[in-house]
C-alpha cells in the first residue's frame, strides 16, 4: 500500500514520543508559525525532532467528524465503522455523533474532476501549536488504516474517501481540505516550461502541432462515470508527430541520455555504443521499470529478465530532479501542444517512487518483450491520487487522462533495423507498428497494449535510444470533454483500428 503521508516519520521509546518533522515540511510550517522557537537551520539529511510529554501523548486525543460531503448517508454507518476501527488501534476515541452531512461532493473549481467524497475530522488534544495535525505520524498512522479498510468497504466499486483532519479552531471547508491534498501531494503541478512559451507562430503550430498519423484502437462500451447504468463507446489513441522536435533539440535530448553535457560534439571521444551497445557506466540491465509492479516474486523476476537496458538510478534521478534546459524546452512545447489542459507529469503519489515519471530506454537485438499497459485510472492503488480523484475509466469526461509521450532520439534509424513500438487491438489482435525515425514523438493513452520490438540481427548491438514521459493531462474546466486532443486544430481523419471501428 501506498502511504498517504510522505514527508513523516515516528521515532518512539519507552517513555517518550518524538514527532519527527522533514526539512520540506519543517520550512513552510516555520513561515507561518511566527510563535515557534525551531533552529532555522536545517541539516540536509537530518530530521528536526520535537519532544512531547505524557500530556500529549495519542492517548489524550479525541476524533470527531465535523462534517463530510458525497457519500451517501447509507454508506457513512460503515465509514464511521472504519475510521473508529483504525482509531481504537492507537487507543484514540472516535466520535460522530454531530457530523453535519450533505450528499453533494466537494467540488473545488480549483481542482477539476474530483470526486469531492470527503470527510472532515476535528481533532483535539495537546500538540505544540506550530505542528500541521496532518503532519504528525499518529494521525498519519491512524488516516491510512482507515482510508484502507475504507478502501476495503468499496472494494467493488471506484469511489474512495478523502479524510482530512484538522484542529477544532480550524475554519477550513471540505473544499479547502480537498485544495490543500492536491497541493500537499503536487497532483496538479505544470511541467516545466520556458520563457519562450507560446512564440510559435501558426505557421509554425501547423506544422509541429498536426500529427502524422492518428490512430484509434481498443473499442469497447464502457461505464459512464455520473451516470449509472449508462454505457457509451471509448477508444484508445496514438499520435505520432513527426516535427514537433528540432534536429537541435533532439541531439540535445540524446546527449542527456547518454550522460553527456547537451551542448556535447565530440564524437571521436563517445562510447561506440553501435558496436558494444550501452555505456554500462550509464545503462544497466533490467533498470528500466515503468509499469507497475506485479504482486508475485515470479513475475517479477520474469519483467526484471525480459527488460531492456534503462537508466541506472542515479541517471533516472538527474533527468527527473534536475533541471535541464532541453527538458524543459520540450516539456514546454508539450504545454503548447495541449492548450485545452493542464499538463503535468505522473506525481509519485499515484504509485509511489517506483514509477519514474521520465525515464528511458535502449532496446537491443536479442532482447524479449510482452505486451502490456503503462497505467489504468480505473486501478490505481489506494493513494493521495485516488482519495482526490477516485477511480474511472481513462478519457472520462471532466477526469485526468492518462497518457505516455514517447521520444525516438538515435541520429540515425534505417528501416532494416526494425524496433518499431507495437500496439495491440485485444478484442481483434489487430497489431499497428509505428517505426522509430529521428525525432519523432509518440503520445499514446497509457491504457493502451502496447509492446517494445527488439532491433533486428542487421542493427548489430546498436541500442533505440527513446526518453518516455508519463504524464497526465488535467481537464481546465468542469465536466470537460477529455476524448479530443486536437485543441481547435484541425487534425486528419484517424485511421480505426479493429474494434474501434464501433460495437458489434
Amino acid at each position: 500500500m501506498l502511504a498517504r503521508s510522505i514527508f513523516l516519520s515516528l521515532f518512539i521509546t519507552s517513555t517518550d514520543a518524538f514527532i519527527s518533522i522533514s526539512e520540506h515540511t519543517l520550512k513552510r510550517r516555520h513561515e507561518h508559525c511566527p510563535t515557534c522557537q525551531l533552529h532555522e537551520q536545517v541539516a540536509d539529511d537530518t530530521d528536526l525532532i520535537f519532544s512531547t510529554d505524557d500530556s500529549s501523548s495519542h492517548t489524550s486525543l479525541r476524533l470527531s467528524a465535523h462534517s463530510s460531503a458525497g457519500i451517501e448517508n447509507t454508506e457513512l454507518p460503515n465509514v464511521f465503522n472504519a475510521i473508529t476501527s483504525a482509531c481504537h488501534e492507537f487507543g484514540v476515541d472516535f466520535h460522530h455523533n454531530n457530523i453535519q452531512t450533505r450528499v453533494e461532493p466537494a467540488r473545488p473549481q480549483s481542482v477539476p474532476g474530483s470526486i469531492g467524497r470527503v470527510m472532515l475530522i476535528h481533532v483535539s488534544g495537546a500538540l505544540p501549536d506550530c505542528i500541521d495535525i496532518n503532519d504528525t505520524d499518529l494521525i498519519s498512522q491512524i488516516k491510512v488504516l482507515a482510508s484502507e479498510e475504507i478502501d476495503i468497504l468499496f472494494s467493488n466499486g471506484v469511489k474512495p474517501i478523502l479524510l482530512a483532519f484538522r484542529t477544532e479552531e480550524s475554519k477550513d471547508t471540505l473544499e479547502d481540505a480537498i485544495v490543500k491534498e492536491n497541493a500537499d501531494y503536487g497532483l496538479t503541478d505544470p511541467i516545466c516550461s520556458s520563457e519562450e512559451d507560446g512564440t510559435s507562430t501558426k505557421k509554425q503550430e501547423e506544422l509541429m502541432f498536426i500529427p502524422a498519423q492518428h490512430i484509434q484502437i481498443d473499442g469497447a462500451m464502457i461505464q459512464t462515470i455520473d451516470s449509472p447504468g449508462d454505457l457509451h463507446f471509448d477508444t484508445s489513441s496514438v499520435i505520432v508527430l513527426d516535427n514537433l522536435v528540432s534536429e537541435s533539440l533532439r541531439q540535445r535530448l540524446l546527449n542527456l541520455v547518454k550522460g553527456l553535457p547537451e551542448d556535447y560534439a565530440n564524437d571521436d571521444d563517445q562510447w561506440n555504443d553501435a558496436e558494444f551497445g550501452p555505456n554500462p557506466d550509464r545503462w544497466e540491465r533490467g533498470g528500466l521499470v515503468d509499469i507497475v509492479a506485479s504482486d508475485t516474486e515470479q513475475d517479477k523476476d520474469d519483467a526484471v529478465d525480459g527488460s531492456c537496458w534503462g537508466l541506472t538510478p542515479e541517471a533516472i534521478q538527474d533527468l527527473c530532479f534536475n533541471r535541464h534546459s532541453a527538458i524543459t524546452e520540450f516539456e514546454s512545447t508539450l504545454s503548447q501542444l495541449f492548450t485545452d489542459f493542464t499538463v503535468t507529469r505522473l506525481p509519485e503519489a499515484v504509485f509511489g517512487d517506483s514509477i519514474s515519471p521520465l525515464t528511458a530506454n535502449a532496446p537491443t537485438n536479442g532482447d524479449s518483450f510482452d505486451y502490456h499497459i503503462d497505467a489504468d485510472p480505473l486501478q490505481v492503488p489506494p493513494s493521495p491520487w485516488s482519495d482526490v480523484f477516485g477511480r474511472y475509466p481513462n478519457r472520462s469526461r471532466g477526469k485526468p487522462r492518462f497518457v505516455s509521450c514517447l521520444l525516438y532520439l538515435n541520429e540515425e534509424w534505417e528501416k532494416e533495423w526494425g524496433a518499431p513500438t507495437r500496439f495491440l487491438d485485444p478484442p481483434t489482435q489487430e497489431e499497428v507498428d509505428i517505426r522509430p525515425k529521428p525525432g519523432r514523438c509518440v503520445v499514446m493513452d497509457q491504457d493502451i497494449s502496447h509492446t517494445v520490438v527488439a532491433p533486428n540481427v542487421v542493427a548489430g548491438k546498436r541500442p533505440r535510444y527513446s526518453l518516455v514521459w508519463k504524464l497526465i493531462l488535467h481537464p481546465k474546466q468542469v465536466d470537460q470533454d477529455m476524448t479530443d486532443l486536437s485543441c481547435g486544430r484541425s487534425w486528419p481523419k484517424p485511421q480505426i483500428v479493429g474494434s474501434a471501428n464501433g460495437p458489434c
